[in-house]
């Protein structure tokens, strides 16, 4: 949604409801030319699931004071209660609504649970299901999340629009220059797990296949990134002991989003070893993003990917599967990478954000006509 938000605000007047005191308010924010809306009087507190609970007054009088005051011509809301409460105050107003429906809420709400979680899970559902009954249309980036959401609530229209890249940004430059940026050398094959490594993402699979690997080929892993349960962290470096791989792997904190092309293009490919779970039906921003920089992705084999995606992306089923694909990969790494630095050049102009802002803008405006001759206004 930033992304796409972050090209249309050049165009159209943007009112962002600020998460006063949210928990994770400390994070590195990107910069919106947007009008923000702070949640006044907001309590702070460490859980997420109880912040939005206990602030339910307050969100609720943001949202209102926003939608009266302003000449607002269409809300779009991508949470689970704020969603609800949006949803609500825009149909009261008669404001057209879209659910951007970028993640599966009941399951991604309940990941960490490990006691509650179905209850958790179907109230969050209900939530979700009467959001989807109060907007006039859902957004979503993946044809298997559209599946899922016809499921729940078939009556809308279900807009599909799939996550794109930065092309300016997320290109190929030479590998031999990237590593000396990052401080790595080029006599050794590199492998990127990167982004939000949690329980979503199967990092044992990884660290066996690397070790198992190592004793043909000398290849390390690169870590980029973070958990927001640190312990699975933790975990990825612990089963890295374990597999005794330790001293072959580089860590990295969170970068900046301008500074992981460089991380990219010094990989010769990247990890995406999601779980099969409906929260991962989607269209990643590291797989296209590794595409655009003509990167070569491993990754879990879910139908989504191939629907998308024409090269490129070399999906497993098991774990054999994997070893399988990484030593072909490896082996045959020069001519596979000659064929995705032309396929790349395409990719960037199919996937570019600017591209996919101008579909979602169009949705965005017939969805608003519709609403305006639906009212006879």
């Amino acid at each position: 949604m930033y992304h796409i938000a972050k090209r249309l605000s050049g165009k159209h007047t943007i009112y962002l409801l600020s998460y006063t005191k949210h928990p994770l308010a400390g994070e590195i924010r990107r910069q919106l030319d947007a009008i923000e809306i702070p949640i006044r009087n907001a309590l702070a507190t460490k859980n997420l699931g109880l912040y939005y609970l206990v602030n339910i007054p307050q969100i609720y009088a943001a949202i209102k004071q926003v939608i009266s005051n302003e000449d607002i011509d269409i809300v779009v809301h991508a949470n689970i209660l704020p969603s609800l409460i949006a949803s609500k105050i825009a149909k009261k107003f008669k404001i057209p609504c879209i659910y951007d429906y970028l993640d599966h809420y009941p399951e991604s709400a309940t990941v960490y649970y490990t006691r509650g979680k179905n209850v958790v899970e179907q109230g969050v559902r209900l939530l979700v299901a009467q959001a989807l009954k109060n907007s006039d249309a859902v957004i979503t980036p993946s044809y298997g999340l559209k599946k899922v959401l016809e499921d729940i609530n078939h009556n809308k229209p279900i807009y599909v629009v799939p996550n794109g890249v930065d092309a300016d940004i997320f290109k190929p430059i030479d590998q031999t220059l990237a590593r000396k940026t990052i401080g790595l050398d080029t006599d050794y094959k590199l492998a990127l797990l990167h982004g939000s490594l949690d329980v979503w993402i199967d990092v044992a699979s990884v660290i066996k296949a690397v070790s198992k690997l190592r004793q043909t080929i000398d290849i390390r892993l690169l870590i980029v990134g973070f958990s927001h349960k640190r312990s699975y962290y933790r975990l990825l470096l612990e089963y890295a002991k374990r597999y005794n791989i330790d001293k072959y792997i580089y860590t990295y904190p969170i970068q900046q989003y301008e500074k992981m092309p460089i991380f990219i293009n010094a990989s010769d490919i990247v990890f995406s070893p999601v779980k099969k779970m409906i929260m991962n039906l989607a269209t990643p921003l590291k797989i296209a993003e590794a595409l655009s920089c003509s990167v070569p992705v491993v990754t879990t084999n879910i139908f989504e990917y191939k629907i998308w995606y024409k090269y490129g992306v070399f999906t497993y089923n098991t774990y054999a599967d994997l070893e399988k694909i990484l030593k072909k990969l490896l082996n045959e790494l020069d001519e596979f990478k000659k064929i995705l630095a032309e396929y790349s050049i395409e990719f960037r102009n199919k996937f570019s954000w600017e591209k996919i802002a101008g579909e979602y803008e169009y949705i965005l405006y017939s969805i608003s006509q519709k609403k305006i001759n639906i009212n006879g206004n």
